[in-house]
């Protein structure tokens, strides 16, 4: 099976070998435009206007006519005959799903959209928790990071979205099971990629709280202080300021209960 990786910077690789490509940079940014959107019907004259856009209209087609039979051949490499997925209808052209090929970004959105919405409707089981614990390791860096073009910063920008809202659902899950040190976890990974997210930074220093680790709950503080003023310049909210002086003066362990409800609408019992 061909496996995509589009989280980080891309590669294509089958049973773990990186397979090798003459695509050229607007061809393979197509490539990858292509598997992260897989079962879109896609218009080849705005193919070749998003890709090669500085060049002649006619030169863009025949470039685009080429990059399209590199992509059939490494959809067919180890000849698995999953270039048929590659689908050309008129001026149309679809790439359908297929079980041929796999792109990271594709399984992780897929499998959070479904857990989330399962959420909606009632608490994940613990087979699903796993399953979303699955789909969160997935997400290794931003979407194509070596581009800035506009649709991959807006792509970047829904599955890092999509990454934090599952990781904060597996968060309120650990802190259910009491297990603060794995919510910890989810929660240092999403500051890894996102360390001004003051809402998970102000939860940061509850969960170190109430993981016996008052004093990093209060240098926590003290970085994101010093995070928002160099980078920002301004100060935390008047939430998070609040929960550091309780933290300070021990305030907080007059109402425990009633933080971890408002910060993960979770009762402890």
């Amino acid at each position: 099976m061909l496996n995509v990786t589009l989280f980080g910077a891309a590669s294509f690789s089958v049973d773990g070998a990186v397979v090798k490509s003459d695509f050229g940079p607007a061809g393979r940014l197509l490539a990858c435009y292509l598997f992260a959107f897989p079962g879109r019907v896609q218009r080849r004259e705005r193919l070749a206007d998003l890709f090669w856009r500085d060049i002649d209209p006619a030169k863009a087609r025949s470039a685009l006519n080429t990059a399209i039979w590199r992509i059939r051949k490494i959809l067919d490499y180890g000849h698995t005959g999953a270039a048929r997925h590659l689908v050309t209808v008129g001026d149309d052209l679809i790439l359908e799903p297929s079980g041929d090929f796999q792109a990271d970004t594709y399984k992780f959105a897929t499998a959070s959209r479904l857990f989330l919405s399962r959420n909606a409707r009632s608490p994940l089981t613990a087979s699903e928790t796993g399953e979303l614990c699955a789909a969160v390791d997935v997400y290794s860096g931003p979407f194509l990071e070596d581009h800035d073009d506009d649709w991959v910063l807006q792509e970047r920008e829904r599955l890092h979205c999509l990454f934090v809202r599952s990781s904060v659902e597996l968060m309120r899950v650990a802190v259910a099971q009491r297990d603060y040190e794995q919510a910890l976890t989810f929660g240092r990974r999403i500051l890894a990629t996102d360390p001004l997210r003051e809402g998970i930074q102000r939860e940061m220093m509850l969960l170190l709280t109430l993981n016996g680790q008052r004093g990093e709950a209060i240098r926590a503080y003290e970085h994101l202080l010093d995070l928002l003023r160099t980078d920002l310049d301004i100060d935390p909210m008047p939430e998070t300021q609040r929960l550091y002086g309780e933290v300070v003066t021990g305030e907080i362990f007059n109402h425990l209960d009633d933080h971890i409800f408002s910060e993960f609408h979770v009762r402890r019992t």
